[in-house]
Protein backbone atom coordinates (compact mmCIF):
# COMPACT_ATOMS: atom_id res chain seq x y z
CA UNK A 1 0.00 0.00 0.00
CA UNK A 2 1.25 3.45 -0.88
CA UNK A 3 2.31 5.46 2.21
CA UNK A 4 -0.41 7.90 3.28
CA UNK A 5 1.91 10.92 3.35
CA UNK A 6 2.77 10.40 -0.32
CA UNK A 7 -0.90 10.11 -1.23
CA UNK A 8 -1.68 13.29 0.75
CA UNK A 9 1.16 15.19 -0.88
CA UNK A 10 0.22 14.09 -4.41
CA UNK A 11 -3.47 14.74 -3.77
CA UNK A 12 -2.79 18.20 -2.34
CA UNK A 13 -0.51 19.24 -5.20
CA UNK A 14 -2.99 17.89 -7.76
CA UNK A 15 -5.92 19.73 -6.24
CA UNK A 16 -3.99 22.97 -5.84
CA UNK A 17 -2.72 23.02 -9.43
CA UNK A 18 -6.12 22.05 -10.85
CA UNK A 19 -7.84 24.71 -8.74
CA UNK A 20 -5.46 27.42 -9.93
CA UNK A 21 -5.82 26.31 -13.57
CA UNK A 22 -9.61 26.18 -13.21
CA UNK A 23 -9.73 29.65 -11.68
CA UNK A 24 -7.53 30.86 -14.51
CA UNK A 25 -9.89 29.37 -17.09
CA UNK A 26 -12.99 30.87 -15.46
CA UNK A 27 -11.30 34.24 -15.03
CA UNK A 28 -10.17 34.20 -18.66
CA UNK A 29 -13.70 33.45 -19.89
CA UNK A 30 -15.20 36.16 -17.69
CA UNK A 31 -12.52 38.68 -18.64
CA UNK A 32 -12.95 38.06 -22.38
CA UNK A 33 -16.75 38.18 -22.12
CA UNK A 34 -16.58 41.47 -20.23
CA UNK A 35 -14.14 42.84 -22.79
CA UNK A 36 -16.37 41.89 -25.71
CA UNK A 37 -19.47 43.18 -23.91
CA UNK A 38 -17.80 46.48 -23.07
CA UNK A 39 -16.56 46.78 -26.63
CA UNK A 40 -19.94 46.09 -28.23
CA UNK A 41 -22.21 47.82 -25.75
CA UNK A 42 -20.09 50.73 -24.56
CA UNK A 43 -17.58 51.02 -27.38
CA UNK A 44 -14.90 50.85 -24.66
CA UNK A 45 -13.02 47.54 -24.57
CA UNK A 46 -10.91 46.62 -21.56
CA UNK A 47 -7.44 47.81 -22.49
CA UNK A 48 -5.47 45.15 -20.64
CA UNK A 49 -7.31 42.03 -21.81
CA UNK A 50 -4.75 40.80 -24.32
CA UNK A 51 -1.79 41.18 -21.98
CA UNK A 52 -3.49 39.57 -18.99
CA UNK A 53 -4.92 36.68 -21.01
CA UNK A 54 -1.58 35.82 -22.62
CA UNK A 55 0.62 36.53 -19.61
CA UNK A 56 -1.42 34.89 -16.86
CA UNK A 57 -4.55 32.94 -17.81
CA UNK A 58 -3.16 31.00 -20.75
CA UNK A 59 0.00 29.99 -18.90
CA UNK A 60 -2.05 28.69 -15.96
CA UNK A 61 -4.48 26.83 -18.19
CA UNK A 62 -1.81 25.31 -20.44
CA UNK A 63 0.93 24.34 -17.99
CA UNK A 64 -0.52 23.66 -14.53
CA UNK A 65 -2.61 20.63 -15.64
CA UNK A 66 0.53 18.80 -16.83
CA UNK A 67 0.91 17.48 -13.28
CA UNK A 68 -2.68 16.21 -13.20
CA UNK A 69 -2.25 14.42 -16.51
CA UNK A 70 0.80 12.62 -15.12
CA UNK A 71 -0.90 11.69 -11.83
CA UNK A 72 -3.80 10.16 -13.77
CA UNK A 73 -1.53 8.59 -16.41
CA UNK A 74 -3.31 10.69 -19.01
CA UNK A 75 -0.35 11.39 -21.28
CA UNK A 76 -0.28 9.74 -24.67
CA UNK A 77 2.04 6.76 -24.91
CA UNK A 78 3.01 4.51 -27.78
CA UNK A 79 4.10 1.01 -26.92
CA UNK A 80 4.11 -0.95 -30.17
CA UNK A 81 7.50 -2.50 -29.49
CA UNK A 82 7.54 -2.55 -25.70
CA UNK A 83 4.17 -4.34 -25.50
CA UNK A 84 5.83 -7.43 -26.98
CA UNK A 85 8.57 -7.50 -24.34
CA UNK A 86 8.39 -9.45 -21.07
CA UNK A 87 6.58 -7.61 -18.25
CA UNK A 88 9.75 -7.29 -16.18
CA UNK A 89 11.57 -5.59 -19.08
CA UNK A 90 8.57 -3.32 -19.66
CA UNK A 91 8.63 -2.27 -15.99
CA UNK A 92 12.36 -1.51 -16.09
CA UNK A 93 12.01 0.45 -19.34
CA UNK A 94 9.12 2.36 -17.83
CA UNK A 95 11.20 3.24 -14.76
CA UNK A 96 14.06 4.31 -17.01
CA UNK A 97 11.72 6.57 -18.98
CA UNK A 98 10.25 7.98 -15.78
CA UNK A 99 13.76 8.73 -14.51
CA UNK A 100 14.83 10.36 -17.77
CA UNK A 101 11.60 12.35 -17.94
CA UNK A 102 12.12 13.48 -14.34
CA UNK A 103 15.56 14.71 -15.38
CA UNK A 104 14.13 16.65 -18.31
CA UNK A 105 11.46 18.22 -16.11
CA UNK A 106 14.11 19.09 -13.51
CA UNK A 107 16.16 20.82 -16.20
CA UNK A 108 13.06 22.68 -17.40
CA UNK A 109 12.33 23.70 -13.81
CA UNK A 110 15.88 24.98 -13.29
CA UNK A 111 15.90 26.88 -16.58
CA UNK A 112 12.48 28.43 -16.06
CA UNK A 113 13.35 29.26 -12.44
CA UNK A 114 16.39 31.20 -13.65
CA UNK A 115 14.23 33.05 -16.16
CA UNK A 116 11.59 33.82 -13.50
CA UNK A 117 14.20 35.17 -11.10
CA UNK A 118 15.61 37.41 -13.86
CA UNK A 119 12.13 38.74 -14.66
CA UNK A 120 11.51 39.34 -10.95
CA UNK A 121 14.83 41.17 -10.57
CA UNK A 122 13.95 43.64 -13.32
CA UNK A 123 10.30 43.90 -12.23
CA UNK A 124 9.24 42.80 -15.72
CA UNK A 125 6.08 44.32 -17.15
CA UNK A 126 4.27 45.02 -20.40
CA UNK A 127 2.49 48.17 -21.39
CA UNK A 128 -0.93 47.66 -22.89
CA UNK A 129 -2.07 50.95 -24.37
CA UNK A 130 -1.41 53.22 -21.38
CA UNK A 131 -1.47 50.64 -18.59
CA UNK A 132 1.61 49.02 -17.06
CA UNK A 133 0.98 45.35 -16.19
CA UNK A 134 3.47 43.41 -14.07
CA UNK A 135 4.07 40.03 -15.67
CA UNK A 136 6.98 38.65 -13.65
CA UNK A 137 4.72 36.67 -11.27
CA UNK A 138 3.44 34.53 -14.14
CA UNK A 139 6.97 33.33 -14.87
CA UNK A 140 6.97 31.38 -11.59
CA UNK A 141 4.11 29.10 -12.71
CA UNK A 142 6.43 27.16 -15.03
CA UNK A 143 9.17 26.17 -12.57
CA UNK A 144 6.58 25.23 -9.95
CA UNK A 145 4.80 22.95 -12.42
CA UNK A 146 7.97 21.43 -13.86
CA UNK A 147 9.46 20.79 -10.41
CA UNK A 148 6.21 19.20 -9.20
CA UNK A 149 6.13 16.85 -12.20
CA UNK A 150 9.82 15.96 -11.77
CA UNK A 151 9.20 15.07 -8.11
CA UNK A 152 6.10 13.08 -9.06
CA UNK A 153 8.10 11.06 -11.60
CA UNK A 154 10.76 10.32 -9.00
CA UNK A 155 8.06 9.33 -6.50
CA UNK A 156 6.65 6.88 -9.04
CA UNK A 157 10.07 5.32 -9.51
CA UNK A 158 10.59 5.09 -5.75
CA UNK A 159 7.17 3.50 -5.23
CA UNK A 160 7.82 0.95 -7.95
CA UNK A 161 11.19 0.03 -6.51
CA UNK A 162 10.03 0.02 -2.85
CA UNK A 163 6.58 -1.52 -3.19
CA UNK A 164 6.82 -3.49 -6.42
CA UNK A 165 4.10 -1.53 -8.16
CA UNK A 166 3.66 -1.73 -11.90
CA UNK A 167 3.03 1.10 -14.34
CA UNK A 168 -0.05 3.11 -13.44
CA UNK A 169 -0.60 1.49 -10.03
CA UNK A 170 0.80 4.29 -7.88
CA UNK A 171 -2.15 6.62 -7.57
CA UNK A 172 -5.06 5.13 -9.51
CA UNK A 173 -8.08 3.59 -7.76
CA UNK A 174 -8.89 -0.09 -7.80
CA UNK A 175 -5.42 -1.39 -8.59
CA UNK A 176 -4.20 -4.07 -6.23
CA UNK A 177 -5.71 -2.33 -3.21
CA UNK A 178 -3.63 0.83 -3.52
CA UNK A 179 -4.95 4.17 -2.41
CA UNK A 180 -5.71 6.74 -5.04
CA UNK A 181 -5.69 10.45 -5.59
Amino acid sequence: MTPRWIISLVRGADRALVAIASLGLMAMMLHICLDIGASLLLNAPIATTSAIVTSYYMIAVAFLPIYTAEVRNGHIGVNLVTATLPVRVQNWLDMLMLSLTAGVYALLAAQSWGQAVKKFAVNDYVVEQTTKILIWPSYFMLPVTFAAVALLMLAKVALRLSYGMGPGEEFLPGRKGHDHV
